[in-house]
């Protein structure tokens, strides 16, 4: 559903600037084409609530095709591109969940917040290249950490990674398929379109006593037991919740 309305955000922006370029001669400047096109499409992104990742996506999307196609590349380049964007971008592509990477300074924070919970089982949800998880299975050998990330390239990175850590292991299942009963602490980073459904996943499964951390983004209609703030580049808020 979100990739049709994502598509139909471009339809209607192109339409629209195809109508001004037939009343304003303005429009017949590629540039003043293309930006208008890419700001109509932004605008439409927007009014149907797609999720904040896709508006520089709609922004950048026509002006990126024109240039690729006046710098006549083979065609094996286009495919290729479409390729490597798919096996990185899988989650986007579909709809779910964006790439995001964790700041080594995230991966520190939360380092202190297991030796806290003194825990046996980690979770990382939308692990990506393993920026959180692997540090964690170096730093303790002693914790079962499991990573879950469904886009392959991040998730074969991450693998490759951890793959001499006999306490790690990496997933391309669903996390929505896996019972978190058996985890003392779950992390993840995953987009405000997640929160909800992860969240009350949560609270069902995991254990009375044990820690869920958010990165970025707040579970709705949950008070967190307390929010660290991370004196990283994007000024990362980790968001604390105790399973009652």
């Amino acid at each position: 559903m979100t990739l049709l309305r994502a598509l139909a955000c471009q339809v209607i922006a192109l339409a629209l600037t195809l109508g001004l370029a037939f009343w304003l001669p303005v429009f017949h400047y590629p540039a003043v084409f293309l930006f208008t096109q890419g700001g109509l499409a932004l605008g439409c992104s927007w009014l149907v609530r797609l999720p904040a990742w896709w508006m520089p996506m709609h922004a950048l999307f026509l002006p990126s095709a024109v240039l690729l196609f006046a710098l006549a590349l083979p065609s094996w380049i286009y495919l290729l591109i479409v390729v490597l964007m798919t096996l990185i971008f899988w989650g986007t592509i579909r709809g779910d969940v964006p790439l995001f990477l964790s700041s080594p300074e995230v991966a520190q924070a939360v380092v202190a917040l297991l030796q806290r919970e003194h825990a046996q089982a980690f979770a990382d949800l939308g692990s990506g290249v393993g920026s959180i998880a692997i540090p964690i299975a170096r730093q303790f050998p002693g914790i079962k950490v499991n990573a879950w990330e469904r886009a392959p390239l991040p998730w074969l990175v991450g693998a490759w990674r951890g793959r001499r850590l006999a306490n790690f292991s990496a997933s391309r299942r669903s996390f929505f398929a896996v019972n978190f009963e058996p985890y003392d602490v779950v992390f993840a980073f995953l987009s405000p379109a997640a929160m909800p459904e992860v969240s009350e996943k949560i609270k069902r499964e995991m254990r009375s006593g044990t820690l869920f951390i958010s990165s970025s983004f707040p579970a709705p209609n949950w008070p967190p037991e307390s929010v660290k703030p991370v004196n990283d580049r994007r000024k990362t808020v980790l968001f604390c919740y105790r399973i009652k």
